[in-house]
């Protein structure tokens, strides 16, 4: 009965410290119970420090991977942020091509200081005080 008790022993060894398999892999693979292939590998003095050594590991490649995970958002993040910003390019360019008419609502908004609300009448008009192009609309109406 002690023999085979030994060799079981060495193949857990064998498979937790040579393949490197956690604990439930060697389980599943010897049909033993987790708790069992536990209490074999805790007689064992490099154990611990098998398990220590595993753990930092771990610790490392899950570092890695949070790493990479937060680089893959913020690129796709700045890849939306230069999709929206190159959406409102396109926008202010065809608004301000001579291939189309300027709106109002464009020329107001480029020319911020060129009007004034009246509130009475509730529109945008040409300040009178200053020079402007003849094709400057005198009121935008929203």
């Amino acid at each position: 009965m002690i023999k085979p008790d030994l060799e079981r022993n060495n193949l857990i060894y064998n498979l937790y410290f040579n393949d490197k398999l956690t604990i439930t892999q060697i389980s599943k693979e010897i049909n033993l119970s987790i708790s069992q292939v536990s209490r074999v590998l805790s007689n064992s003095p490099m154990y611990m420090q098998e398990k220590a050594k595993r753990k930092e590991e771990n610790r490392v490649k899950h570092s890695e991977q949070t790493k990479e995970i937060m680089k893959r958002k913020r690129s796709q993040k700045s890849a939306e942020e230069k999709a929206i910003m190159n959406n409102l390019h396109n926008q202010d360019v065809a608004e301000l091509s001579y291939f189309y008419p300027l709106s109002k609502v464009a020329i107001k908004k480029n020319c911020p200081n060129a009007y004034e609300y009246n509130a009475k009448k509730q529109r945008f008009e040409l300040k009178t005080d200053m020079a402007y192009s003849s094709d400057m609309p005198s009121q935008i109406k929203y």
